[in-house]
């Protein structure tokens, strides 16, 4: 058997990196279930109208991406949260249908109801932080025709 180069083996290695998963699959366990875990802070603070618990599940940096108006970043939308949440809705729900994790970067997609009558889709771009833990740091979402 003829043995491979340094030069051959760090090729392939390289090339199969690219294509192969990565093995931490714990890891991404644990990272989705924080992701999961986010959604589950993040509808039961938007029904209890704590927009304090609400605005630290997001990044500084954050960007919200709502239907029909233009985008805003989380200096702008974080002041004005607390007065949005005096009128929170009864009941909120979301459904993650995918959440893909890439080193510091994840997404998630899926569908949304709230108050068992508004339903819609989402988008959102988690980014990892210092600590290890996600924040959102993009998030877009709109309704389903009626």
């Amino acid at each position: 058997m003829q043995e491979l180069s340094h030069k051959t083996m760090a090729a392939l290695a390289f090339g199969a990196s690219l294509v192969l998963p990565t093995l931490a699959v714990s890891d991404g366990m644990s990272d989705e279930e924080a992701i999961l875990g986010i959604w589950s802070t993040y509808t039961e603070a938007r029904v209890d109208g704590d927009a304090e618990t609400w605005l630290s599940l997001w990044d500084k940096e954050g960007i919200r991406m709502p239907p029909g108006v233009p985008a805003v970043d989380y200096q702008t939308f974080a002041p004005g949260t607390a007065k949005r949440f005096a009128n929170p809705p009864k009941s909120m729900d979301i459904n993650s249908e995918e959440i893909v994790i890439a080193d510091e970067w994840a997404y998630s997609r899926g569908t949304f109801t709230v108050n068992d009558a508004v339903e819609g889709k989402f988008l959102t771009i988690f980014r990892r932080q210092d600590d290890g833990s996600w924040r959102i740091y993009r998030d877009s979402f709109s309704m389903n025709s009626e």
